[in-house]
Order: C-alpha cells, then sequence, then structure tokens
C-alpha cells in the first residue's frame, strides 16, 4: 500500500506532505496541461498525402453483432471508471441490457446522443522512477467510465481494419502485423551500413512532453480528413474529444473535475491510433522535405533522411551534407507548432556517424540538444554496431534474478513453480533474444536459474534435488517432458522470423530496407548474402538451411529460391543432398534458367536432368517468388510452429501426454507425471544419489527398501487404502496388478476414452494422499489411519471434480 500512497510532492521547490496539498496540485497541473489549448499552427496536409481513399465503411449503422463483440473483447480484470461498472457487466449480462446498448448506440449514429455527463474519467497517476517527487515523474492513465469506453471501443475496432493502409511503415506502433523489433532492427542495420560506407550522418533520438498530452484536437480532425475517414465518424471521434472530463483520483481522495482542451486519453482504446495518425505526419513532412535536398544517406539510402517511429519514439537519421540538418531543424519545429507535439530538448540527442569534430559542433549548435554515443538504448534494447557486451547480458541475468528475490520457492507448490517458470522467468528473455542470438554461456545461466528455481533449490542451499534432467524437463509434454520451453530453440525460432519477413515484404520497412543496403544486384536471393550486414545479420545466415528445409516456393521470376536448397518443384525435386564443393550452393533459379551451363559445375545427372525438364515446363513471370512455410497450414510462419518443428524430433510419449490432459490440480498431475516416470525421491532413488538412510517403510514399519512399487501397491497400509477404495467404489476395482506404470495407465489413460474422469481423479487422489501421509510420518511424526486418510480422499475427490 505504501508504493500506492504520495506521501510527499515537490512543486516549484515547496515540499508538500498534505495529502489535500498534493492533490490540488496534481489537479492544478493537469488542468493546465490538459484543460488548455494552444491554437494550432496552420498545415497543408493535403500536399503531404495527395489523394486518398475513402473509407466510408466507417460510417456504417452499428449492429448489435458489431458491439457485442467490442463487449466481449474489452479486458477483464480492470479497474472501473467513475461509474463502478467493470468491463464484465455487459459481457455476464448482454441478454438484459444488450438492448439498452444498443439503443445508445442508435442515438450516437443520429446524434441525439449526449455525452457530456457519461464522458468522466479518474486519473491515475503511476510513478516512473522508484523515487518520485516532482508532478512531472509520474505517468497517467485514464480510467474512463464504460458507456464512452465502450464506444471508443467500438470506432476502433473499425479504424483497426483499415488503419495498415493509413499509417506508413515506418510507424510500428499499436498496427497489427507490424513489430516492436523492426525498428530497433532497421536502426541498427543502417548504422551498420552507414559505417561500413564511411557517410557521414547523424541519428536523432527524439523525446516529445507529455506527448499524448498534448495532442492539437484541430491538427488531428484535419489529418483524419485527409487520410480519407468520413464526416460523421470524424464527428463521432470529436464528440468522445470534446466531453472529455477528468478528476485526479489520488490518496483515496477525489480532485476537482476539469474539461478537456486537448490530448489524448491514455487508457482510451481508440487513442492509439489517433495518436499514430498524428505522429505519422512528422515521416510525411521529412518525405515533402527530402525532394528539395539534392543528397541521400547513402548510395543505397536514397533519401537524406530516414525516420523510425515506434509511437512517440521517433529516430530521425538524417545526412550532414548541404543544409539537411536546417531543413530536419525546420520539420521539427512546423511538426510541433501543428500537432501540438513539443520537443524536449533535455532528453533528446543525437549521435555523430562518422563525423569530424567540426561537424559534430556545428550539429550541436543547429540541433540545440545534447550528443550521444553507442551503444544506447533504444525501444529497451542495447543499440549499438557489435555484439552485446557481457555486461549487457548480465543486466539480462540480473533481471531473472531480482524476480526470483521476490518469490519464496519454498512456500510455493511444485506446479507453482512450474508455471512461474513456463510463464515469467521464460518470458523475460524472449523480448531480447528476438534480435540477439544468445552466447551457450546466457543460456546455461539462465537454465540453471530456472531449473534449481523449479526443484526448489535456494542458492548456495543443499536442498532441492532434480527430479528429472533439465533435458527432459525442455521436452515438450507430448514427448514425455514437462513443457519449459528451450531457450536455444526459442531463440532459432525468433531469429527465423526475420528471414521470414524478408520474403514478406509487404508493410515491412525493415525488410524493404534490407533488401535495398545488402542486395548486391537486384536477382540475388536474401539467402545468398553471405558477408554482408551486422553481426545479427550473419547470424541469421547460419539459420538458412533451417529455413530452407522449412519453406517451399512458388515461382514467380525466380530471384528468391535458391536453385539447390530451396524447394521450388512442388515437392518432385529435392537437391539438399546433391550439392557439393563443385557446385554453387546458394545460386537461385532464375541465374540458372539464364546460364545454365556456368551454374551448374558438376557432371550432368539425373537429378539436374530432372530439374531442367521442369524448368523447360514452366513459365517465370515478372511477380515476385512466393513463399510458404511447410510447418504451418495457413502457409505462413509463427513463432509457434517453427518452435513446434524444432522439438518435436522424437518419439510421441502418449500415456505421459494423456496425464498432463487429465482434469486434475496441476500438483497431482505433476506428481502423477513423476511417479509414471520412477523419478520420486523414495529409499531407491536416494540411494542411487549416494544419500543413504536406514532402509524401512514409514508406513508399514518392514524393514526392507523402499520403492514406487512397494509404496504404493505392496504395502500393508497402502493396500488396506486400496480396498476400503474399492469397497467404497465397487465399479472402479483398483490394484489388479503390481505395475504402477501400467495402474496409472489404465486408471488415467484410458479413461481420456472412456471419459470415466471420476475414476482417474479418485486413483490419482489416493496416489497423493499416500505420498502426502508417508512424508508427514517422515517429516512431522503425523500420522493417520487408513479411514481417516479415505475421508480425506473422498472430501478432495468431490473438490478436484468440482473445480478441475
Amino acid at each position: 500500500m505504501r508504493k500506492k500512497y504520495v506521501t510527499s510532492l515537490i512543486v516549484d521547490g515547496e515540499l508538500l506532505v498534505n495529502p489535500i496539498h498534493i492533490l490540488q496540485a496534481f489537479t492544478n497541473f493537469y488542468k493546465n496541461l490538459l484543460g488548455k489549448s494552444v491554437p494550432a499552427f496552420p498545415c497543408n496536409l493535403q500536399a503531404l498525402y495527395g489523394q486518398q481513399p475513402s473509407y466510408l465503411q466507417l460510417e456504417e449503422p452499428f449492429t448489435p453483432h458489431e458491439v457485442h463483440r467490442a463487449v466481449l473483447t474489452l479486458a477483464k480484470n480492470k479497474a472501473s471508471g467513475p461509474d463502478g461498472l467493470p468491463n464484465e457487466f455487459a459481457r455476464e449480462k448482454w441478454g438484459v441490457v444488450g438492448h439498452d446498448i444498443m439503443r445508445i448506440f442508435e442515438d450516437l449514429y443520429s446524434f441525439n446522443l449526449n455525452l457530456a455527463g457519461l464522458n468522466l474519467a479518474n486519473i491515475i497517476l503511476l510513478p516512473k522512477t522508484q523515487i518520485a517527487t516532482s508532478l512531472s515523474s509520474y505517468r497517467l492513465i485514464s480510467i474512463i467510465n464504460y458507456i464512452p469506453k465502450l464506444i471508443a471501443k467500438v470506432l476502433a475496432s473499425r479504424l483497426g481494419q483499415h488503419i495498415n493502409a493509413m499509417i506508413s511503415p515506418s510507424q510500428t506502433g499499436f498496427i497489427k502485423g507490424r513489430l516492436i523489433h523492426e525498428n530497433f532492427l532497421t536502426a541498427r542495420e543502417i548504422i551498420a551500413h552507414l559505417c561500413t560506407c564511411k557517410e557521414p550522418a547523424i541519428m536523432v533520438k527524439l523525446d516529445f512532453y507529455k506527448a499524448f498530452d498534448t495532442v492539437n484536437w484541430t491538427f488531428l480532425l484535419n489529418v483524419l480528413t485527409v487520410l480519407g475517414v468520413p464526416p460523421k465518424f470524424i464527428a463521432w471521434v470529436e464528440l468522445l474529444l470534446t466531453t472529455a472530463s477528468s478528476a485526479v483520483l489520488l490518496n483515496n481522495l477525489t480532485g476537482e473535475v476539469f474539461r478537456h482542451q486537448q490530448g489524448l486519453r491514455q487508457g482510451d482504446p481508440l487513442s492509439p491510433f489517433l495518436f499514430i495518425m498524428v505522429a505519422d505526419v512528422l515521416s510525411k513532412m521529412c518525405q515533402a522535405a527530402a525532394i528539395s535536398i539534392p543528397f541521400r544517406l547513402s548510395n543505397r539510402l536514397r533519401y537524406p533522411f530516414q525516420v523510425l517511429q515506434y509511437a512517440d519514439d521517433t529516430l530521425i537519421f538524417c545526412t550532414v551534407k548541404g543544409k539537411a540538418v536546417q531543413s530536419l531543424k525546420l520539420v521539427l519545429a512546423t511538426f510541433s507548432l501543428c500537432s501540438g507535439l513539443n520537443l524536449n530538448l533535455n532528453k533528446s540527442s543525437f549521435v555523430p556517424l562518422n563525423l569530424s569534430p567540426a561537424q559534430i559542433n556545428s550539429v550541436t549548435s543547429i540541433l540545440n540538444c545534447d550528443m550521444a554515443q553507442l551503444p544506447l538504448s533504444y525501444l529497451g534494447l542495447p543499440l549499438t554496431t557489435n555484439r552485446p557486451t557481457r555486461d549487457v547480458y548480465h543486466q539480462l541475468i540480473e533481471k531473472i534474478e531480482r524476480k526470483l528475490a521476490g518469490w519464496k520457492n519454498k512456500l510455493l507448490s511444485r506446479a507453482g513453480r512450474l508455471t512461474l517458470v513456463t510463464s515469467v522467468m521464460t518470458s523475460i528473455p524472449i523480448f531480447f533474444m528476438s534480435v540477439f542470438k544468445l552466447p551457450s554461456w546466457v543460456i546455461k545461466t539462465i537454465d540453471k536459474l530456472r531449473r534449481n528455481f523449479l526443484w526448489g533449490r535456494s542458492p548456495g542451499a543443499a536442498t532441492g534435488i532434480p527430479l528429472l534432467a533439465w533435458d527432459r524437463v525442455c521436452l515438450p509434454k507430448p514427448l514425455g517432458g514437462m513443457g519449459v520451453l528451450n531457450l536455444k530453440l526459442l531463440n532459432i525460432s525468433l531469429l527465423l522470423k526475420w528471414l521470414w519477413r524478408l520474403f514478406d515484404v509487404q508493410n515491412s520497412q525493415w525488410a524493404v530496407l534490407t533488401r535495398s543496403m545488402l542486395a548486391s544486384r537486384s536477382h540475388t536471393s536474401p539467402l545468398t548474402w553471405t558477408a554482408r550486414g551486422s553481426f545479427f545479420w550473419k547470424d541469421l545466415m547460419t539459420l538458412r538451411h533451417i529455413f530452407s528445409i522449412s519453406t517451399y516456393f512458388t515461382l514467380g521470376d525466380g530471384k528468391d529460391a535458391l536453385f539447390w536448397l530451396s524447394d521450388w518443384g512442388n515437392g518432385r525435386l529435392n537437391f539438399f543432398n546433391c550439392t557439393s564443393k563443385s557446385f554453387k550452393p546458394y545460386v537461385t533459379v532464375y541465374k540458372v534458367c539464364q546460364h545454365l551451363s556456368s551454374s551448374l559445375q558438376a557432371p550432368w545427372n539425373r537429378d539436374v536432368h530432372n530439374a531442367v525438364l521442369y524448368l523447360s515446363s514452366i513459365t517465370t513471370s515478372d511477380t515476385r517468388d512466393t513463399c510458404f512455410w511447410k510447418w504451418n497450414s495457413s502457409g505462413c510462419f509463427t513463432v509457434k510452429s517453427a518452435y513446434k518443428a524444432l522439438a518435436f524430433a522424437g518419439k510421441i510419449d502418449f500415456q505421459a501426454a494423456l496425464i498432463w490432459r487429465a482434469k486434475l490440480p496441476p500438483s497431482i498431475r505433476i506428481f502423477t507425471f513423476l511417479l509414471f516416470q520412477d523419478r520420486l525421491l523414495t529409499q531407491d532413488a536416494l540411494l542411487k544419489r549416494n544419500i543413504l538412510l536406514q532402509p524401512g517403510c514409514s508406513l508399514c514399519e518392514a524393514t526392507c527398501l523402499e520403492t514406487a512399487t512397494h509404496l504404493f501397491c505392496l504395502c500393508p497400509y497402502t493396500q488396506e487404502l486400496w480396498s476400503k477404495v474399492n469397497n467404497l467404489f465397487p465399479s472402479f476395482q483398483f490394484l489388479r496388478h503390481t505395475d504402477i506404470k501400467q495402474l496409472i495407465f489404465e486408471a488415467v489413460c484410458n479413461v481420456r476414452f472412456n471419459r470415466n474422469h471420476t475414476k482417474s481423479v479418485l486413483f490419482c487422489t489416493v496416489l497423493w494422499a499416500t505420498w502426502l501421509e508417508r512424508n508427514n510420518r517422515i517429516f512431522r511424526g503425523a500420522a493417520r489411519n487408513t479411514e481417516a486418510l479415505l475421508h480425506w480422499v473422498v472430501s478432495q475427490q468431490e473438490l478436484f471434480l468440482k473445480f478441475c
């Protein structure tokens, strides 16, 4: 609760500790920020965009199906606005309130809806840093009333169907199919390219002050108009903007309500799309300014400017030749005056690339911002031309260790630890692995952290014996593993995505620029670029064989498909085993068609003869080759399908797979799986690990060595328990033989076909109860007779059947 309470605030050098004074300070701050507007500087947007298509579908009447779908897609478990209505309300009670909600949308369509009293939001403040003492060190989130939020969601759903065509490829934020990593990779390849060709340039990293909160509404509505958005839709957007009002909610106190005059609410479903429409104007302005500049970034980058945007996070590459930097400064100033987005020069910076000290001084005086050096952080990743240092990787490892520090593994069940390993510890490095090939020592270190946490081993302690080899743990569940992702295979799967995007270049600025910078000729396939580009590209080229056997091509011009390594013959031709040192392995089909005799420097054989016959039977075209992914029915690449293709390389273990699918609590499911694999720490298993104990069964007090078969089948105590279970449930009749694996298969696996879940739940609950009783007697000295244990089994079984 301490983090949720603002105890002090410094305003104009004065320390405020009174909650009412703190609330008033925040209210005045946001009232001045959001409640006042500056007249927009006129901008000829029509000249920037030209003639755009009209999206008349945006103003069609609202349908019940459309509104209900929006109701279902609003996120669950989110804070409600001032009206107190959670998102789940209409979802659960649509049959009751659906008609009334549709009347609201009918009034909205006919402009008979008064939103002034409904369009209210609470402003929630989130600290940007651990110690936030100033007004600007907090980030606001608007918690909006349900009805205006639902209206915004419906409008956003409509706009989302066309936003991809409206926004330049340089903007990757909030648009389905565009990736945040594209900007990072594009920036890195441009830097590597400019450094290689020694072209003088700068990289400008822009920061806008309170970007969402300062958008000028007049400018925004003008942008919507030139983009072809119909007038009625624009009027709905304007209605949501002009009727908005908010109040700061802080320390359980609500401040004064004020009306908005500018800005977009962060928390409104429509705001992200509206913002990137405004931000995209900067890219258009740079394109327009480039026309008057007779210089280029390099021979392969034909414009003097290259803009990369993720929402308001903006990078601009600019040549320093001629008046390019002055033109960029003018573009930035014009954009700020028109849009309302003001540059924060204290946080903006530029990175010199191949500049002399005199050129650096000149750029500094023009841009009036600080100079930075590589490496620097961009989109949460280290941007540099070199491979990440060990310190960078240690920061990634420390991030996982900080998560571990907040978890008490001894207080968590094994199922809870497995969930945290798969959903948290494994997900932390994914963002990094999407653009970096992790060294083996990093993967081993992270795996050690995951392994120790899963088995309950504390740092420096001897407790927590691993019950299953880590390679087995990382196998998919159908192969007899525990389903923890293999980081090496996951890393490969994430990197394969970039090879795929090179052949699926639509709306991918990274693919277009990479092709223009790295391709030596127009007819060379990306799979032939061996010695060009950054270290990332060289890492990517180590995966091209995996990519080749995972894809097939429909021939167009033959410039992308490799003659020997690509599958381009509809499965009828396979040359993977035909290549040798005498061949040119990375020659394209296009090249073979043009120069057959010189491209195939090998003795003529039947495979080559078949290929020539096949080539003569088809006609190439001017269109690009079409690439298809083999491991997905749609033919499109997904990281999931790539990982499955790499990971599912063994024999399917149907019995283990059925155990994981059984309707049991996770802890019992894991226990049953480990028992099936004979991995429980019974005395014989401890003896194999050189842990010597006095032989004996804690349940029957026999002096024999405790094994899983004895404990769960042969022990007199257990047999008495099974007998009572059979008497209570005569239709099941467990323990007909003493093979524990066969018992589990009959009780758990076979019922998957009979749909008798009661039997599997009861059987596994008895096994679980027996194991708990054994542990209680050894470690706590507590014992129960079979009658008490049976009563516990029956009560637990009823709970499991009800909730699993």
